[in-house]
């Protein structure tokens, strides 16, 4: 253990030394591929590490209660110092020469393996710094930040439930930032629609964070707000007449497909299913930090041999948004009032 603790802090004391030869200039200066093999080795421990817990920690993440539990189940070593390096070279990742796409696609990786093991406060801010990797990692990894953040960190941010008496979290806080922040940085609505139905199944009062970017965010990132908010939330621009501005054509984004190596698809069967057991996740897919994303074909086999094991649904793109209300009762009930409104009227001229 003592040897493990020891390599682990020797490792983040070079992200701290590439971290300083990057800001001060200091030849030669670290490439991104430098970095991202001593990202690696974090991300590979990491799973070293979870390999070893008995219990459920991807489960109690969920639950901010069970902080507490959580952490007491890990070996005492520095990921608050892991979690202080990375927030330092996502500050100078404009820095790097070459090597930013192997550099992102580990720091990516290594955020979702650390989220497991940090304090609550911490994991809170992740939203945010994930979001802000937006402005400098390359345009071929935006897909991969959107997927880390919609499956990996917003689900145990915003979406778990706060503690009673608890007033809102930075996570909830930092949402129309993290909005404005895609919005601008990149102009795929793809992306933008994937975030924002990620965020209106977690958070009741997403359209209030819409208008916060509307109101107070840059210019480049107002027009989708306001597409988007018209586009989801038709009953405040109902018309066609009104809705013809609307010039942002969303076609939808595309869902996750299974990540088991060996699945009968192929790499084309969409994954339908979650599961939170590390065990199970780490045995089927050893690079990949939980949860695992699986097809129904590949959820049905692990449940032969793994029966007690739980699945959940995911969420999928929404295919269309109706423009008129699709409450039959509520429908009803209007048919009946107008009829009668209009029973009354040639009632009063006869």
């Amino acid at each position: 253990m003592g040897t493990r603790a020891a390599a682990f802090t020797a490792k983040i004391r070079n992200l701290n030394d590439f971290h300083t030869r990057l800001l001060h200039g200091v030849v030669p200066a670290p490439s991104g591929l430098d970095i991202a093999n001593t990202l690696k080795y974090f991300s590979q421990t990491l799973l070293g590490v979870l390999r070893e817990i008995q219990e459920r920690p991807v489960d109690m993440l969920r639950h901010r209660d069970q902080d507490t539990i959580r952490l007491a189940l890990f070996p005492n070593l520095d990921y608050a110092g892991l979690h202080q390096s990375i927030v330092a070279l996502v500050d100078i990742m404009p820095l790097i020469q070459y090597g930013t796409q192997a550099f992102g696609q580990a720091m990516l990786n290594t955020l979702a393996c650390l989220v497991l093991f940090l304090e609550r406060k911490v994991i809170d801010t992740l939203p945010y710094l994930v979001a802000s990797m937006m402005t400098s990692i390359p345009e071929s990894l935006h897909q991969q930040l959107i997927t880390i953040l919609c499956y990996h960190i917003l689900p145990v941010t915003v979406g778990a439930p706060a503690v009673e008496g608890e007033e809102e979290n930075y996570a909830a806080a930092s949402v129309p930032a993290v909005l404005m922040m895609i919005f601008q940085y990149t102009d795929n609505s793809a992306y933008h629609c994937q975030l924002l139905e990620c965020l209106m199944s977690l958070k009741s009062d997403i359209a209030k964070d819409l208008l916060c970017v509307i109101a107070y965010g840059t210019p480049t990132s107002r027009s989708p707000a306001a597409n988007l908010l018209f586009y989801y939330w038709p009953s405040l621009n109902p018309t066609l007449y009104d809705r013809r501005g609307i010039h942002i054509k969303f076609s939808g984004w595309k869902p996750l497909l299974c990540q088991i190596e060996e699945c009968d698809g192929d790499g084309t069967s969409e994954a339908v299913k979650v599961c939170f057991d590390h065990a199970v996740c780490l045995g089927a897919c050893p690079e990949n930090p939980p949860p695992l994303f699986l097809c129904i074909d590949c959820a049905e086999e692990i449940r032969r041999e793994h029966s007690t094991v739980e699945f959940f649904d995911i969420l999928m793109p929404m295919a269309q948004v109706s423009a008129t209300c699709e409450n039959k009762v509520k429908q009803i009930f209007f048919f009946v009032w107008k009829m009668l409104y209009y029973c009354d009227i040639v009632f009063c001229y006869t």
